[in-house]
């Protein structure tokens, strides 16, 4: 017979399943069952974030815009907590962003001219891109640049204007201070990308007037904020396929089976485990006394 005091105690069920739920393993180690909530815990979470590593932290977002819907989402929020900032990014994403901007990004993350990002200024960030440009000699000069970059707003002859610095390095070589001016073209404040784009022109002086001589382009980083478990454009998705290749696919299907295991472990938390409560049913065995044959 199977003492009482074995038997497993589930305290609240809705409490261990909500726990269950916010982080995997959480309802089982409210219950005591400690055991469990390791296995559940490092086994979910540690496929959970296998998935997001492999897909260079892009695996997991939700988009709510008709027609842009994200489905396999549904699945990755059975994880909890690891993956419910999705839901106010994807808000704060919405409400930043018009649908003809939307749209115009698609096709170019570089499209916004410098009037609409005066508000973001003065800007200073670490820049790493290409600089094409004719030099003060009038030779052709083309590199990669590593160094930083400063834009803040000035009156303009035709009103506010951008301009600015890069201070830096071409191909790993000291070069001279390079001035910056409109236009300037910069990619949204929020997206699924670490790296924002942002591109505007050189300006220097030839024969005693500012002339646009080249551009630099390349990006500066995105606070990790305004990136993590952001919407992806289909411009974004497009890259990040064309990066991973097949890699990207495998480390999504790592986030859904994280978070479809988590429902079990959920179910298993409110429910208790299927046998082994200690409160099954006592059988006794039946009584095999031989039969002494008749003489």
């Amino acid at each position: 017979m199977t003492d009482s005091h074995n038997k497993i105690e589930l305290k609240n069920p809705v409490v261990a399943a909500i726990l269950a739920f916010l982080i995997p393993g959480a309802g089982h180690f409210y219950q005591g069952r400690t055991f469990k909530a390791a296995i559940y815990c490092f086994c979910i979470l540690s496929t959970f974030f296998c998935g997001m590593a492999l897909g260079d932290w892009k695996t997991v977002y939700y988009q709510s815009e008709p027609g842009r819907r994200n489905l396999g989402y549904f699945a990755q929020v059975g994880v909890g907590l690891p993956a419910l900032p999705a839901l106010i990014q994807t808000s704060r994403y919405n409400k930043s962003v018009s649908p003809a901007n939307l749209a115009q990004n698609e096709a170019d993350a570089n499209y916004f001219e410098s009037r609409s990002y005066h508000g973001e200024m003065p800007l200073e960030a670490p820049f790493h891109g290409t600089l094409l440009d004719r030099g003060d000699d009038g030779k052709n000069v083309s590199g990669q640049l590593d160094g930083y970059i400063k834009l803040k707003t000035v009156p303009g002859e035709f009103g506010t204007e951008i301009t600015g610095t890069f201070e830096g390095t071409l191909d790993n070589k000291p070069i001279s201070m390079l001035n910056l001016s409109d236009p300037v073209g910069i990619g949204l404040p929020l997206g699924g990308d670490p790296q924002r784009s942002l591109e505007c022109a050189v300006v220097r002086e030839v024969n005693g007037r500012r002339t646009d001589t080249g551009h630099i382009e390349g990006s500066i980083p995105r606070p990790f904020l305004n990136w993590f478990e952001m919407p992806l454009t289909n411009r974004e998705l497009d890259d990040v396929n064309k990066k991973l290749g097949k890699r990207y696919e495998f480390a999504v299907v790592f986030t859904w089976i994280a978070g479809l295991l988590n429902l079990l472990v959920i179910w298993d938390a409110f429910e208790g485990p299927a046998y082994g409560r200690g409160d099954e049913e006592d059988t006794k065995p039946k009584d095999k006394t031989p039969v002494t044959p008749k003489s």
